[in-house]
């Protein structure tokens, strides 16, 4: 998250991660790219370590605030984000997934 300055904040920190993957009543974090987000994400999904809602339940958990900080993502930002990501990747978007498959291993 911090390589790749996903987020609105100097330093994420582990318990941020944890709380966003914990779905934590009453957390958010501001994104700061919304492309690389989703696409950690996805590459989370693809290998299964986290479930297939994942788009879903971060829009109901309002986990995700937009970068310009009104509002939080929808589950529709997200999945257009990550449908013109797939189009063009980015060398940030690979690095990302090479990360999550690293971290699968």
């Amino acid at each position: 998250a911090n390589a790749y300055h996903l987020f609105c904040v100097s330093d994420v920190r582990v318990e941020d991660m944890e709380a966003l993957f914990a779905c934590r009543k009453g957390f958010s974090i501001r994104v700061n790219k919304l492309r690389l987000v989703a696409i950690l994400f996805n590459s989370l999904l693809e290998h299964s370590l986290i479930r297939y809602e994942w788009q879903s339940t971060l829009e109901a958990g309002r986990l995700l605030v937009r970068k310009s900080g009104k509002g939080f993502v929808s589950q529709s930002n997200l999945s257009s984000s990550l449908t013109a990501l797939r189009k063009k990747m980015t060398s940030a978007a690979y690095g990302i997934q090479q990360a999550v498959d690293e971290l699968a291993k």
